[in-house]
């Protein structure tokens, strides 16, 4: 084989090396990426996870809230009714 056909062999090969060491380092990145964002979907789960416990324990709150406010008209209602009933009284 003649000496240029080699060299340009040897260069191809060297070539070929440099490029798949690039892919390795690439790939360890990208693995390396992929880890953290595992670990922050699993902290952004946790995280949707408490907020949705609160949200249900606020929409509790207020459905709560509502049945309070409905009581408590009801309530002034009555105690309106009862102070206009003993003004009308003659206590003499």
């Amino acid at each position: 084989m003649p000496t240029k056909k080699i060299k340009k062999i040897e260069e191809l090969v060297s070539s070929v090396l440099q490029c798949l060491d690039n892919l390795y380092s690439e790939n360890r990145l990208l693995e390396q990426k992929v880890q953290e964002l595992e670990k922050e979907k699993q902290t952004l789960s946790k995280e949707n996870e408490i907020v949705r416990v609160s949200l249900g324990k606020l929409k509790q709150l207020e459905v709560s809230h509502r049945m309070l406010e409905k009581e408590r008209s009801a309530v002034r209602i009555k105690v309106k009714s009862v102070l206009q009933k003993i003004e009308k009284m003659d206590f003499v």
